[in-house]
């Protein structure tokens, strides 16, 4: 009954670990699976059940708001170099069996890989299109005020790593907020996010070196990618040229918003397919441009009261595009969020925007652009304010990974100490496209601020 109730009604989701799926799990709150024999790979060193702290807030209307606490309990804290649900993996720049090598990655720009990369790479992704997850299953609740009313689902890599996206940018009920979006949260979420598919699809595939590309958009006035070459050029209805594979790749969870609702599945319709129509929507018809991206980093402080989409002076809210230049173009977006708008189809619905496999390029290089920001203001602080939503404070959980990371980790650990650093372009950038008549402004020429 409670599946068929998923099918008709708004669903909200959430990646769990298998093992805690179990009744047993459930009703312990307990998700501490048992590794080399004991919970969390105790007896082999590599990390403790235990009890998470507790927050001291008000009971959330929506019970997302508290990672994990409506759910567990206790859960797995890993030692040393270890991580994972079960510390039975390395943490990020780590690898061998007891973590204590080395990795690193270079992630390049998506036009500048050779054909046998790109053609690696591509095929990696349909390949976690089309596997099961057996470390994850997936969470649907038809109402995410009420407790306990879910059920439990299999899915492929690759949709899981959608709804995880979707458990996060979905707004909280009563609310414009969430977990990934709209706060000092949005760029190390989706830092983590990065690694986290990162590392799956590596396991998959046995491919230790396998990496995310970023897609440089301000070397383009146009989507370059959306090509049979990359990722699928643009067929009939903004659907998926059909001699590429992507044009059989359908997504999870349409959106509907004329039904105030994100997911909602039916009899009568089945999943979507991907949809791409860029550039062709008159208020969102141009890509960020060097400019932009200037203008962007020239920001000094991190995030600015009330840390929402309303912050102005703020290098997150810039970055993330609610904060637009005023200029010709008469923009209604601008960076992060333009580029989803731009390419006007699946992407530009947030909630379900890593359907398309575009989104992770887009996001790394926004993540390359958060790393430069860091390196030249290493007196940047996360904000530690009550003005911040619960879900994305300091000290509170980001949702919804495992172990548990607050949402201030990730400051001050570079790219460099979680494995990977970014390829600069073969090319040379070509002269900044006109951006209107707002000036650039800022202590980085345009080339210095790209190619850091």
């Amino acid at each position: 009954q409670s599946e068929q109730l998923c099918k008709i009604l708004s669903c909200v989701d959430a990646q769990f670990p298998r093992p805690c799926t179990t009744p047993e799990a459930l009703q312990t709150r307990t998700c501490c699976p048992l590794l080399n024999g004991s919970p969390c790979g105790f007896s082999s060193g590599r990390g403790v059940c235990a009890p998470h702290p507790a927050r001291d807030l008000p009971k959330p209307v929506d019970y997302r708001v508290n990672w994990p606490r409506v759910f567990y309990d206790s859960v797995c804290t890993c030692w040393g170099n270890y991580d994972g649900y079960d510390c039975s993996q390395c943490l990020p720049g780590w690898t061998g069996s007891q973590c204590l090598q080395r990795h690193h990655v270079e992630r390049k720009e998506i036009t500048d890989l050779s054909d046998s990369e790109r053609e690696t790479f591509i095929s990696s992704l349909h390949q976690a299109k089309h596997s099961p997850s057996g470390r994850y299953m997936i969470l649907t609740s038809n109402d995410t005020t009420v407790v306990g009313n879910s059920v439990f689902h299999n899915t492929s890599v690759y949709d899981l790593y959608v709804w995880m996206h979707y458990y996060s940018a979905k707004s909280y009920a009563g609310s414009e907020n969430n977990a990934a979006h709209r706060g000092p949260a949005f760029i190390f979420w989706h830092r983590v996010f990065l690694l986290f598919i990162e590392r799956e699809i590596r396991e998959l595939t046995g491919n230790q070196d396998f990496y995310i590309p970023y897609w440089d958009w301000t070397r383009t006035n146009h989507c370059n990618i959306c090509t049979n070459e990359y990722f699928g050029g643009v067929g009939q209805d903004g659907r998926i040229d059909s001699t590429s594979q992507f044009s059989k790749w359908k997504t999870i969870c349409p959106y509907q918003e004329s039904l105030g609702i994100i997911c909602i599945h039916s009899d009568a319709a089945g999943p979507a397919h991907l949809i791409r129509n860029p550039g062709k929507d008159p208020v969102y018809k141009t890509l960020p441009t060097a400019a932009d991206v200037e203008d962007t980093m020239a920001t000094a402080l991190f995030d600015t009261p009330p840390f929402d989409k309303t912050s102005r002076k703020s290098f997150r809210n810039k970055l993330e595009g609610f904060e637009f230049p005023s200029d010709s173009r008469d923009l209604n977006a601008s960076m992060h969020n333009l580029v989803h708008r731009y390419l006007n189809g699946t992407m530009s619905l947030v909630p379900t925007a890593a359907n398309d496999p575009i989104f992770m390029l887009h996001h790394s290089f926004v993540d390359k652009l958060l790393e430069t920001w860091l390196q030249d203001h290493g007196e940047a602080t996360y904000p530690d304010s009550d003005h911040v939503h619960p879900a994305q404070r300091a000290q509170a959980y980001m949702a919804p990974f495992f172990p548990l990371r607050t949402n201030n980790y990730y400051w001050g650990r570079d790219t460099q100490s979680l494995g990977y650093s970014y390829k600069e372009h073969s090319l040379s950038r070509p002269a900044a496209r006109n951006s209107g008549t707002r000036g650039a402004a800022g202590r980085h020429d345009c080339k210095n601020i790209l190619n850091n």
